[in-house]
């Protein structure tokens, strides 16, 4: 298995994506193995539905049997054998239940070998670590292999992971579980040196230096001669200004897949206009992973074998088709963490009829996804909320959320857990000021979970701000 990591890449990080990586090869005779099933069920009519009903019934009764939270709850299974109106009698769940009960809502009698822990990215403000099972993961490289395969993807195309906001180097990797693609992630954290014409002529030595560094990623970028580019809106289009100041687009790519936020109508045209191709854009989160994604046509097709989905209001009564509601999903292939009647915190509507293209997928409509948003400072720049979330999520909070106010100074509000103390307080605001720099006058407040701001119909935010002309201000 090929990896060739970047000297700068820190060894903590090498060693994960080593094991990683040696998981998805370990595991990839039994991801083709459901590959070649899942090309053979696409092409029987009624196949998808029956494989739901099925995985969905066993799910079900997993979790009564071996799951403390629903066993507890008293739920009984239902003899007469339908498993959409046994799934009606499980409550639903949010994030906090979930992250403040995550043993409650483990198999009883789970094996850690055999499950992988993730932890979410945070957009929602509440911290969670979620455990899949390596059949779950199995199932999602196999769909994904089998939706590549009807996009005209080879199994070995190369693939770009621009601008990851984390990152300030390059590296490069062969990734089993999406079918021993050639991937390369790079990023550019901290080199904020202006791109402008003459810029590098009239900057200082470290700008200068900053331009040069900047200039190299375009090149090697363009070297790689990658048939994909995948990315969130937000790091692509960070990836087309940094093309757009050192040569151009890239002409070889094929394809443009965004993912991890919602993407704007905007964004899409002006990513749409640079590359020359239309995006494909996928809704996936950490706890399910990938939940929908684009076909030619423009619908976003759930991924049904792995997945069901409701859309409920706001009192969690499901709605019908048509209608617009937050999105709820049971995941019907992980037995170590079961992820039953999740709400997701995004808002959308199920379609009443079939997509034109002709697959048997059912089709969702996103109407209000994640839109992590950033950050200014008084100076103009801007950096991702994220790295902010990633300093609060370092620490034993319940939840949190961050707020820029009017005049550019960032509160983060955390409601703490009980091993939360002064020292963490003292010690986030440290690290507050680390990220933000001196220019932003920053603090941290313990307060109730009543205390959050709500933007809309969002409850659970994890960024606010009240800076004029921005649109993440509370609705």
């Amino acid at each position: 298995m090929r990896q060739r990591f970047d000297p700068l890449v820190e060894p903590e990080d090498e060693r994960h994506w080593r094991s990683q990586l040696i998981h998805e090869g370990l595991l990839f005779p039994r991801v083709y193995e459901e590959y070649e099933r899942y090309s053979e069920i696409a092409r029987r009519p009624g196949a998808l539905r029956d494989l739901q009903g099925e995985r969905l019934s066993a799910s079900l009764r997993h979790a009564i049997e071996a799951v403390p939270a629903y066993r507890r709850a008293g739920i009984t299974a239902d003899d007469r054998g339908d498993p959409w109106r046994l799934l009606s009698t499980f409550p639903l769940v949010s994030k906090l239940e979930l992250a403040e009960g995550m043993v409650d809502h483990c198999d009883d009698d789970i094996d850690p070998t055999t499950c992988r822990v993730l932890e979410t990215s945070g957009t929602s403000g509440v911290p969670l670590r979620m455990v899949r099972h390596d059949d779950a993961l199995v199932h999602e490289w196999a769909t994904a292999l089998v939706r590549n395969q009807r996009q005209g993807k080879a199994f070995d195309r190369t693939v770009l992971m621009p601008c990851l906001a984390r990152m300030d180097r390059w590296f490069e990797y062969t990734s089993p579980g999406a079918g021993f693609a050639r991937v390369a992630q790079f990023g550019l954290a901290g080199r904020e040196a202006s791109d402008r014409a003459g810029s590098a002529e009239r900057a200082g030595s470290a700008e200068r230096a900053a331009f040069a560094e900047r200039a190299a990623f375009a090149e090697r970028a363009r070297s790689l001669r990658p048939d994909v580019l995948a990315g969130t809106p937000r790091n692509l289009l960070d990836f087309m200004e940094l093309l757009r100041s050192h040569g151009g687009p890239l002409l070889s790519v094929r394809s443009v897949v965004t993912c991890g936020e919602l993407l704007v109508p905007a964004v899409r045209e002006a990513l749409t206009e640079f590359f020359g191709l239309p995006m494909i854009d996928m809704y996936a989160m950490k706890e399910a992973g990938t939940i929908a994604v684009q076909c030619e046509a423009g619908s976003y097709h759930i991924e049904s074998e792995r997945l069901w989905l409701e859309v409920v209001d706001d009192d969690g009564v499901p709605l019908s088709e048509g209608h617009t509601g937050e999105i709820v999903i049971t995941d019907l292939t992980n037995r170590a963490m079961p992820l039953i009647r999740y709400r997701t915190g995004d808002f959308g509507s199920l379609a009443s009829a079939a997509c034109g293209c002709g697959l048997p997928h059912k089709v969702m409509d996103l109407v209000e996804g994640r839109n992590p948003g950033e950050l200014r400072r008084p100076d103009g720049t801007v950096l991702p909320v994220l790295w902010v979330a990633r300093a609060a999520r370092r620490h034993p909070v319940r939840r949190y959320q961050i707020v820029q106010e009017a005049d550019f100074s960032v509160a983060v509000l955390v409601a703490p857990a009980p091993s939360f103390t002064a020292a963490d307080a003292a010690e986030l605001t440290r690290n507050l000021e680390d990220v933000l720099g001196a220019g932003v006058r920053c603090r941290v407040r313990t307060v109730a979970d009543g205390d959050f701001h709500s933007a809309g119909r969002r409850k659970d935010v994890d960024f606010v701000s009240f800076l004029p002309g921005t649109s993440t201000a509370p609705g």
